[in-house]
């Protein structure tokens, strides 16, 4: 008999990941005499912690009707036609979303901090922890849980319901202004490529690419980790938008070619 979790199990368990590393860092902090200000290595740790623990109580509570599709699966024709495409489409809405929020959006309050991400990252642990681990266990919880429960139990009212749920969702449990938009945006593009291609392979590899590129940003310029300071200035900020919005309206149009129905319905 199949499990049949609701979709709030897989936010629950994202919550709880995160709440339980951070309390069993404090806590040993605490037993060790120490002040509660949290080093660059405790952050690392309960970082990691938290991600790890997500993925462990995921497969412990895992839908049997996901669309897992594996690895060899999702390179085969016309799944790797479509995971290339859901990949592409990625790139400009990725590019476009970073130059329309630092243009008009640059006073959203950043609750993380610049600095707190750049000691994360100077960890080689963080950095494998952001640009990777945490992907894979925010993509199999919101798209493979929280979206996968939703499609089965509303598949009447539409593809796009399940979708723009679960990336709402994914974007109010990261608890920071200047990310919830960003993430919102990401979060549909990542559902899309999801019931697109029937398999979880081409958004975990979008969000990889997106957290590595933020990570890269970073690393390269510490003192201004923007977009438009990784591009060079306006000039170079401006030419890269409007190549976006082209190849934007290229691989929709190649999307709609392929149809819009998905490989496989949940």
């Amino acid at each position: 008999m199949e499990k049949k979790n609701h979709w709030w199990v897989y936010i629950l368990i994202f919550i709880i990941s995160q709440m339980s590393a951070a309390a069993v860092t404090v806590t040993v902090r605490l037993v060790k005499g120490q002040a509660i200000d949290i080093s660059e290595w405790a952050m690392t740790a309960m970082l990691f912690v938290a991600n790890a623990l997500a993925i462990a109580l995921f497969f412990a509570f895992k839908p049997k009707s996901i669309t897992w599709r594996s690895t060899a699966a999702a390179l085969r024709t016309p799944v790797a036609r479509r995971t290339a495409l859901a990949f592409l489409l990625a790139l400009p809405v990725i590019c476009l979303v970073n130059i329309i929020q630092e243009t008009f959006f640059p006073e959203i309050p950043d609750l993380v901090g610049e600095q707190t991400m750049l000691d994360i990252m100077r960890n080689p642990l963080g950095l494998i922890t952001v640009a990777v681990i945490g992907p894979v266990a925010e993509e199999l919880l919101f798209r493979g849980g929280v979206q996968t429960d939703l499609s089965r139990r509303y598949s009447q009212q539409g593809w796009f319901v399940p979708i723009a749920f679960s990336a709402l969702a994914f974007s109010l449990v990261h608890m920071n202004p200047a990310q919830i938009p960003v993430a919102f945006i990401l979060g549909c593009v990542l559902g899309f490529a999801y019931w697109w291609t029937g398999s979880l392979v081409a958004p975990i590899l979008i969000h990889v690419f997106n957290n590595s590129f933020a990570c890269l940003m970073a690393v390269l310029n510490p003192d201004d980790d923007s977009f438009t300071a990784f591009l060079g200035g306006k000039g170079p900020t401006i030419v890269t938008g409007l190549a976006s919005l082209f190849l934007l309206v290229a691989i929709l149009h190649f999307i709609r070619k392929e149809g819009l129905k998905p490989v496989e319905n949940f």
